[in-house]
């Protein structure tokens, strides 16, 4: 979910809506999600064979391209003069950490901050509770909270130990 938020400019925010389709025992499975403004993100289980790991495809009216951490980039035909493959598949840490180290001397914000971080876990939880509670939830991303649904927004944390308590 992290490079789908990084390219749609989202690292501040995440997805107001998630809607599960299938559930624990029916694989595939996927969630699609929807941000205030219109754009739509599909979470899926499979699909993405080859790609590796951490597998993102993006589609639009001049067609779709999708990659993954193995290097390699697959496109539609109408956007293969932007194929390639990379000779090194770890030059995505590579970049991450000369992003950071960057940043510790110019004193900005690497691209994979404390919030894009954060808003990226907070959209994968709100999609797991979705897919848990197997029904469509709203969710208002200046509060982290689902809008109307007691249940999930009781699913967004737990009862701490004690002597353990938030103050």
């Amino acid at each position: 979910m992290d490079l789908c938020q990084f390219a749609a400019g989202a690292d501040e925010t995440t997805p107001i809506e998630f809607d599960p389709h299938g559930d624990q025992g029916d694989t595939p499975y996927s969630i699609n999600c929807k941000y205030a403004n219109g754009l739509k993100l599909v979470m899926r289980d499979k699909g993405f064979d080859g790609l590796g790991s951490c597998a993102v495809r993006f589609e639009g009216e001049e067609g779709w391209a999708q990659t993954g951490d193995r290097g390699v980039v697959e496109t539609s035909e109408s956007l293969s003069a932007f194929r390639k493959e990379f000779s090194d598949s770890r030059q995505a840490t590579t970049y991450h950490v000369r992003d950071f180290l960057d940043s510790v001397k110019s004193r900005k914000q690497p691209r994979a901050n404390a919030l894009a971080a954060a808003q990226t876990h907070i959209g994968c939880h709100a999609a797991y509770i979705a897919f848990q509670l197997g029904r469509k939830l709203k969710f208002d991303p200046a509060t982290d909270t689902f809008i109307g649904d007691g249940e999930a927004n009781n699913m967004r944390s737990r009862a701490m130990r004690e002597p353990w308590r938030l103050t």
